[in-house]
C-alpha cells in the first residue's frame, strides 16, 4: 500500500527506509492481479489476501478502499477473504468499522501487552489515540 512507511516503529526495517510515497489504487490492484494471474497458470486461484508488509495500509485509507473494492469486484476475492493489517491508525480503523459497506478482516499488530509498551515500541500508537480508545 505504500513504498517505504512513516510509522516509526522501532523494530521495523521498512521504518528505517523511511516513506517515499503512497502507492496508487491501480498500483495496488496490479499487485493482485499480476499474482491471480500468476496462479492461474498453474490452473490454481487467489483464495485469500493480507495487506500485510511494507507500509500501513490505514495511512493510505482512500487507495487501499479504492483498490479492495476493484479487487473484489474484478477479481472476485471475497470481501471476508481479505484481511487488512495495522499498527492502530485507530480514525481510520474507525472509519472501515462503521463507514464502509466493506466486510474484510482487521488484522491489529499489538506487539506487547500494555498501552505503555505500544507507545515506546510503535509512535503510531500515541500519535493516534491508542487501541484502548476503540
Amino acid at each position: 500500500s505504500q513504498a517505504g512507511c512513516a510509522m516509526g516503529c522501532v523494530f521495523c526495517a521498512t521504518g528505517q527506509m523511511g516513506f517515499a510515497r503512497q502507492l496508487t489504487p491501480d498500483e495496488i490492484f496490479e499487485q493482485v492481479a499480476r499474482f491471480a494471474s500468476e496462479l492461474q497458470r498453474d490452473n490454481r486461484r487467489l483464495s485469500n489476501i493480507v495487506m500485510m508488509g511494507m507500509g500501513e495500509p490505514l495511512a493510505n485509507y482512500r487507495n487501499v478502499i479504492q483498490a479492495l473494492r476493484r479487487i473484489t469486484q474484478e477479481l472476485g476475492i471475497g470481501q471476508r477473504k481479505i484481511t487488512v493489517s495495522t499498527v492502530g491508525v485507530v480514525p481510520n480503523i474507525r472509519k472501515l468499522m462503521y463507514e464502509e459497506d466493506l466486510q474484510v478482516r482487521l488484522a491489529v499488530s499489538l506487539h506487547c501487552a500494555t498501552e505503555e509498551e505500544r507507545n515506546a515500541l510503535l509512535p503510531a500508537n500515541k500519535r493516534y489515540g491508542g487501541l484502548d480508545t476503540l
